[in-house]
């Protein structure tokens, strides 16, 4: 009977303090000069948040950014819901493909899912996963995670990102619904599919640009782990150098337009030497690489454009091999529809340079970067704020064979 009577007691006692502690109402907004959190719960009890409302929402606009929809967005322009604490995005798409030599087929893309963590004022977390059907398995990969310290000018990042290559690799992540176009430019495809830069970074990002609106210089300075024993490992965990890869980036906003970026960047990094049984073109020998380029990105309310260039220079055992890659993307919005037009070409060493030719036996996905000259022609149809339809064609002329594509897509990010 005590033992019943001390549990009454507890549950009337808990009652007693839930009750005391006031929490605002769903959907209430809380006062200018309170914080916009939850009261702290009791320090013996489980946390519990209030019910936060969830509306149908439309793109955020930031100050000094056109307010219209029908522009392609970025993940720092787009939230999904906000709880005071957490920002969730949501992407995915499916597509009707037709590839020369093959039976037309449907097919999923990535899923992609991001999460940002409100920590204090201008400090947040976020980590980015994709969730895609690979090799007749799901697979889970985690693409980003880091801390960011942000103020109108500067920008501190520390964690697993995505290199800040020029525009294109940090404007649009793994969401398709983002860019104009189906797919990346191969020069900028991810380690994992083909590509041939290290487009993802662990280490450490400072930044510096003009105030969202201004024009102004753009600054970038990152220094982390080096490049993995393929090009397809991404040293999370540990790092096989002492040496650290440093990128740099030196650009211009809002210099002739307010919607105009350009610039250059530098990445520098020695690759660490290994056996001949995961190099055997350059066995023992470390690799020094310098990766140069230039971009240039225009987001007006009706031409868009995009263009960067990159240059891969390799070198050890005394030897040299080079590789360039470079595209333009042009498109023009007429309302919710925009035609669109893109060169791509390859030129170099791709195809001899060690670092890209590792053993088979190594098990590596990384694709031996060949010569090629790529068209496509396509058209994006926004059916509304968060879906839109495309439509490409594509012809991609290498040195033994052409291939063609024709691909229906529908893509949709929330």
């Amino acid at each position: 009977m005590k033992h019943i009577c001390w549990v009454v007691f507890s549950v009337l006692a808990t009652l007693a303090r839930t009750t005391h502690a006031q929490t605002p109402s769903a959907g209430e907004a809380p006062a200018d000069d309170e914080p916009s959190i939850a009261p702290e719960p009791p320090a013996d009890s489980e946390p519990v948040l209030p019910p936060e409302h969830v509306g149908g929402g439309k793109p955020t606009t930031l100050p000094g950014e056109p307010s219209s929809t029908d522009q392609e967005l970025t993940l720092d322009r787009l939230v999904l819901s906000a709880a005071n604490r957490i920002d969730l995005n949501f992407f995915g798409d499916v597509s009707l493909i037709q590839l020369n030599e093959q039976k037309a087929a449907f097919t999923i893309g990535a899923v992609g899912f991001q999460v940002t963590a409100h920590l204090a004022d201008h400090l947040v977390g976020r980590t980015e996963y994709v969730v895609k059907y690979a090799e007749g398995e799901t697979v889970i990969d985690l693409e980003r995670l880091y801390l960011e310290y942000r103020t109108a000018r500067w920008a501190l990042i520390a964690g697993r990102t995505h290199s800040e290559l020029g525009y294109w690799n940090t404007a649009f992540h793994h969401g398709t619904w983002l860019q104009l176009t189906m797919n990346r430019p191969h020069v900028l495809d991810f380690e994992e599919g083909g590509g041939i830069l290290e487009t993802h970074s662990v280490g450490l990002t400072a930044m510096y640009g003009p105030k969202r609106g201004d024009s102004g210089v753009d600054l970038m300075l990152a220094v982390g782990n080096g490049h993995g024993r393929t090009i397809d490992v991404v040293q999370t965990g540990s790092d096989n150098n002492w040496a650290k890869s440093v990128l740099l980036r030196l650009g211009l906003v809002g210099i002739g337009h307010p919607a105009l970026r350009f610039g250059i960047n530098v990445g520098v990094d020695e690759i660490a030497a290994e056996s001949a049984a995961v190099r055997p073109l350059l066995p023992d020998k470390s690799i020094l690489e310098l990766v140069t380029g230039f971009y240039l990105a225009l987001r007006s309310e009706g031409l868009v454009v995009y263009s960067e260039t990159y240059n891969i220079l390799h070198h050890g055992g005394g030897q040299t091999w080079q590789l360039t890659d470079g595209f333009l993307l042009a498109g023009y919005r007429f309302g919710a529809v925009t035609p669109f037009g893109e060169i791509e070409a390859r030129r170099g060493d791709g195809f001899s340079d060690p670092y890209y030719r590792p053993d088979p036996a190594v098990g590596s996905h990384s694709i031996p970067p060949a010569n090629f000259v790529e068209g496509t022609l396509g058209v994006r149809y926004e059916l509304n704020a968060w879906s839109a339809l495309k439509v490409e064609v594509a012809a991609a002329s290498f040195s033994d064979r052409t291939d063609y594509r024709a691909e229906i897509n529908w893509s949709f990010g929330r």
